[in-house]
């Protein structure tokens, strides 16, 4: 007992040490750039934010300190360095984007009250619960689906004890079976290809909105689906190819899964009062008036930390925005390093932007991948006349969504990953596959579609 909990404390205190370290090194970072000797074409504000920039960055990725927090301190350290005024700061926080993600999760939070959402989940499970590949792709498509109306960690949290509850009726064996492998890997996968279908799938969908709208460019919900839907059509076979190749399926009788998908939509009986009037009634407010949910309800269930996250991320992005925006200039400064290094030819400039979305968001918060990355790529699409700012907005903001490789990278992963059907290796070995070819659709859909009709 004495030798384990001696073991225990020496990891505490070497996670100590190294979360002692990265906050060092972040704050010595701002430091050194508040303090360095300013190159020419950028200001001195324009420097101390691509700090800030590298703070964020450091502690988003290695975190530290809770994603939330990295975020208010990203909204405090403008103001305290003289970057930008407090008004403008907080300014930037109070947009209309967050208000929007606020009632996107009050909505969520309503459905996930009453239940609605294992009902619409069971109703579309059941149309597919006749053989196992289909199973597996009813299982992504399901997801998906849900994932165009609730945010995608709340899907996938959603899924998570469906599917769980099927794979042990099952007598499938965590770990050993691929048929449970690929199970929970289509929730992870399912929830991150279709939150890139609407504005209410994911955070960094409305944040890339919201940088446009304060760069004079309007998209609204449906146009985004329009964009958007190419992607999730194409991707979500894709991958769920890719899923069957990793790990073929080893069974052919999924008839104990067909009696417990009855079984559960039996036990959900008719649709109550309370799930019809959130069916009937998306609206925030609405469902107040009609106490379809109280405001306990909304602090329980709306997770105010990525609220605060998602504030931070704005403030970054407006204060890397060019000086008529009202931010430092610091953004444009490292797109003409950035074209400097890669060139004038826009093909190579997108797809530099993709393959670079790409690792970020594997390794940190998609949102924080994406608010690092975006003020940078519309000021890139300042510079060529064939890359317009809606197209380097979505370029950044879907592939910002596709995070496939490592528990750390999304929550819908980390979700899945709980369930102990798959382990990091199998996640690894799929995920590298998905998004190399995620890439390439997102590569060619900008290539032949988005930079024909995205020239706003």
């Amino acid at each position: 007992m004495n030798k384990k909990n001696n073991l225990l404390n020496n990891k505490t205190k070497l996670r100590n040490g190294k979360n002692i370290f990265f906050i060092i090194l972040a704050f010595a970072i701002v430091a050194i750039f508040y303090l360095a000797p300013t190159p020419e074409g950028l200001t001195h504000n324009g420097q101390t934010m691509i700090g800030i920039l590298i703070m964020a960055a450091i502690l988003w990725i290695t975190e530290p300190i809770s994603l939330a927090v990295t975020g208010l301190l990203v909204m405090i350290m403008q103001p305290l360095l003289y970057i930008r005024t407090p008004t403008q700061v907080f300014s930037s926080f109070g947009s209309n984007a967050v208000f929007f993600l606020i009632g996107a999760f009050i909505i969520a939070g309503a459905i996930e009250k009453h239940g609605l959402h294992k009902r619409i989940a069971l109703r579309f499970l059941s149309f597919f619960e006749h053989n196992p590949r289909l199973f597996t792709f009813g299982i992504m498509l399901s997801c998906a689906s849900l994932s165009f109306v609730m945010p995608e960690h709340g899907v996938a949290a959603l899924f998570l004890p469906i599917i769980v509850s099927i794979l042990i009726v099952m007598k499938i064996v965590p770990k050993q079976s691929n048929f449970g492998k690929i199970s929970m890997l289509a929730v992870a996968y399912g929830c991150s290809i279709g939150s890139l279908g609407t504005l209410i799938g994911g955070a960094r969908n409305i944040y890339a909105i919201d940088i446009l709208q304060k760069a004079g460019q309007n998209v609204s919900f449906i146009e985004w689906m329009i964009y958007a839907m190419p992607v999730v059509f194409i991707a979500l076979p894709v991958v769920w190819l890719i899923l069957q190749f990793s790990f073929p399926i080893e069974i052919s009788d999924i008839s104990a899964a067909k009696r417990e998908i009855n079984k559960q939509v039996k036990q959900s009986g008719r649709m109550g009062k309370g799930e019809f009037t959130v069916f009937a009634v998306l609206g925030g407010v609405l469902l107040f008036l009609t106490k379809s949910i109280t405001w306990k309800d909304v602090e329980n269930r709306v997770p105010w930390g990525i609220i605060l996250l998602y504030g931070g991320a704005i403030t970054l992005g407006v204060g890397m925005q060019s000086e008529k925006l009202g931010g430092t200039g610091a953004g444009e400064w490292i797109a003409h390093v950035f074209l400097n290094i890669a060139g004038e030819n826009p093909l190579l400039v997108i797809l530099i932007l993709i393959i670079f979305t790409a690792i970020l968001t594997n390794i940190m918060s998609n949102i924080a991948a994406v608010a690092i990355l975006l003020p940078l790529g519309l000021s890139i699409a300042t510079t060529f006349t064939n890359i317009s700012p809606v197209l380097a907005s979505m370029i950044i903001a879907l592939t910002g969504g596709l995070a496939f490789m490592f528990v750390i990278s999304t929550p819908g992963n980390a979700i899945a990953y709980s369930s102990g059907y798959f382990s990091t290796r199998d996640l690894l070995k799929a995920g590298i596959l998905a998004n190399v070819l995620c890439i390439a659709i997102i590569f060619i859909i900008a290539i032949v579609y988005w930079m024909g009709v995205l020239q706003l």
